[in-house]
């Protein structure tokens, strides 16, 4: 094991603790580089010193390299892994790495594994080519997991997308939906879903712009539609970093000035190994169902949180000085399998179906022998028909009435944009 950092012994310097970290360089043709690589741990307070691994002998085929590396002792619940490779020059060959995993281990025990099972550069053995530096997201586990249980199966996928405009913007004439393959919008929402460079990749997500920008002029539909834009662009580019999918999209409506502010959760799979990575700013959502093992009953496998400050007031991009920025991103990762079914929605759809109301209409649709198309509208119908309902009682009603010590019944006129995704 090699020690590259210590504690700080020095008075008034910050309390560091040291972490254990292993780089297990994957067994794939190809997978070994000569260049050296830089590691840095993030968390929810701060970060680990970016360790350079790799410099003399550089990154073996199948090899597993132990390191130390400093944190501070208040770092935190551990976020993401930030990996980049070294640029290559003109003469360097075999610059190529293949990353199949990384696991840090705490001073206290605790273990954190970030697979990744992908390419850095250009790799000599088969046209792949991946990004040279990566965010990594955890899994979620109190114990180390098997190999199995990091990354699954090869997968493929079905999916198609509706959005719905506000129901009063369509009787005042200021509504319309447009839904096209792979990219649609209604009122301030939109969403996207498309495949990647030799479709590797696929990804998917809603935006929802903000409608108050209205009183002072701004059509936030432009900002919800320009964030999905990019991050299909990204996807279709082959980034399956959905972080960086995140911070781009934001970093190009900044630089284009687009005004308002929304809200935006995107998703990417690594279709040879199933492996979701999912990013949530706000209270849009994305749901895994799956059926159970032995009863074969559909059941909500993994679903992402709504992110508020306050009722009403959820986590959200703009413009304006206080907004919230892709650090503030939910980050999570999990595998799917054959036979799940993923959703993703805006408020629209998550204010108005409760969980088990989302499951049964799915499962409905499933049972009739429908496919993503299908789908996707019976969803979307359905989270319609309740937000118009005065008398229903909805994941909005529920959540008013804790926020405001009053009784309310009904679901919420918005608009609605959902995307399916079937796993076969």
């Amino acid at each position: 094991m090699v020690s590259l950092a210590g504690c700080a012994d020095a008075v008034g310097e910050p309390a560091t603790d040291q972490w254990r970290i292993n780089v297990l360089t994957g067994n794939v043709r190809g997978a070994g580089t000569t260049l050296p690589a830089y590691v840095q741990l993030i968390g929810a307070n701060g970060t680990s010193e970016k360790i350079l691994i790799g410099a003399e002998e550089g990154l073996a085929r199948g090899s597993s390299l132990t390191f130390e590396a400093a944190a501070p002792k208040d770092i935190g619940e551990l976020r993401r892994c930030f990996v980049a490779r070294a640029k290559s020059g003109y003469t360097n060959t075999g610059d190529g790495w293949f990353l199949e995993l990384i696991e840090a281990l705490g001073p206290h025990g605790e273990v954190f594994q970030f697979p990744c099972h992908g390419w850095f550069g250009h790799s000599d053995c088969g046209d792949y080519v991946g990004a040279l530096e990566r965010n990594l997201i955890p899994v979620k586990a109190d114990h180390k997991l098997p190999a199995h249980e990091i990354c699954g199966d090869p997968v493929s996928v079905q999916a198609a997308g509706i959005a719905f405009p506000h129901p009063d913007k369509v009787t005042q004439g200021q509504g319309r939906g447009v839904n096209k393959q792979h990219f649609g919008w209604a009122g301030e929402d939109a969403y996207f879903y498309c495949t990647g460079r030799s479709n590797s990749i696929f990804g998917m997500g809603v935006a929802d712009g903000v409608y108050a920008w209205k009183d002072v002029g701004i059509d936030s539909g432009a900002m919800s539609r320009s964030l999905m834009e990019t991050a299909q662009h990204m996807v279709q580019a082959g980034c399956e970093d959905v972080l960086k999918v995140l911070q781009v999209a934001a970093r190009y409506v900044q630089s284009e000035g687009v005004m308002g502010s929304s809200t935006m959760c995107v998703l990417t799979i690594n279709l040879a190994v199933g492996r979701l990575q999912a990013a949530t700013l706000g209270d849009s959502g994305i749901f895994v169902l799956g059926r159970k093992p032995n009863s074969g009953r559909l059941e909500v496998k993994f679903r992402t949180p709504q992110q508020e400050h306050e009722f009403g007031r959820p986590y959200q991009l703009g413009h304006f000085p206080h907004a919230n920025t892709p650090d503030d991103a939910d980050l999570a990762t999990f595998v799917v399998q054959a036979g799940d079914v993923i959703v993703a929605g805006s408020d629209g759809l998550l204010d108005n179906l409760s969980e088990l109301e989302l499951t049964e209409e799915v499962d409905r649709a499933l049972r009739a022998g429908a496919r993503a198309p299908g789908i996707v509208q019976r969803v979307a119908k359905a989270a319609f028909d309740a937000s118009i309902d005065r008398k229903r009682t909805t994941p909005y009603s529920r959540a008013a009435t804790e926020a405001f010590d009053m009784v309310y019944s009904g679901g919420k006129k918005d608009d609605i944009s959902v995307v399916v995704c079937l796993v076969n």
